[in-house]
């Protein structure tokens, strides 16, 4: 069935983290992992099936990685709460080498994540070379998207 309307903007927007050693792949661009989500309850009390999880698989390319760079505290603070809050740092490629990797949260529980590469603007955004680690933002785009969407 389509997700219906009052899915809001917030409910479509993952939080991410970024993390291992970039890459340099030229100039302007560097190369990383993404982890992006795992399947079933997660901590924002939403579900995602298996059904929706290859749905969001399948959306990966081209994805972007958004976040709000503090310059004071030189750290990531927000994801912002609208859609055009924040600066995009970087995008799925399209050819996103796609992986379920293991993680350990620091809950203490180790969660099968769905992971990606990500190219970064490191030399566009300076502040892109400081984001190993920290969690952003990945917006989801409401088109195209099937699934019974449930908050838990």
């Amino acid at each position: 069935m389509k997700m219906e309307n009052k899915i809001t903007d917030q409910m479509l927007n993952l939080d991410v983290t970024v993390y291992g050693a970039q890459e340099r792949l030229t100039e302007t661009l560097s190369k990383s992992r993404v982890r992006i989500f795992y399947k079933g309850l997660n901590r924002n009390r939403t579900f995602i099936s298996e059904s929706f999880a290859a749905e969001l698989i399948s959306s990966l390319p081209y994805a972007p990685i958004k976040g709000i760079f503090d310059k004071d505290t030189m750290d990531y603070e927000d994801h912002g709460e609208l859609n055009s809050d924040g600066r995009i740092y970087g995008i799925i490629p399209e050819n996103p080498n796609f992986r379920w990797e293991r993680f350990t949260d620091l809950d203490g529980v180790e969660r099968e994540y769905a992971c990606a590469d990500v190219i970064l603007f490191t030399a566009l955004y300076p502040e892109a070379n400081l984001i190993s680690g920290k969690s952003q933002s990945m917006e989801i785009h409401r088109s195209g998207l099937t699934g019974e969407w449930k908050i838990c």
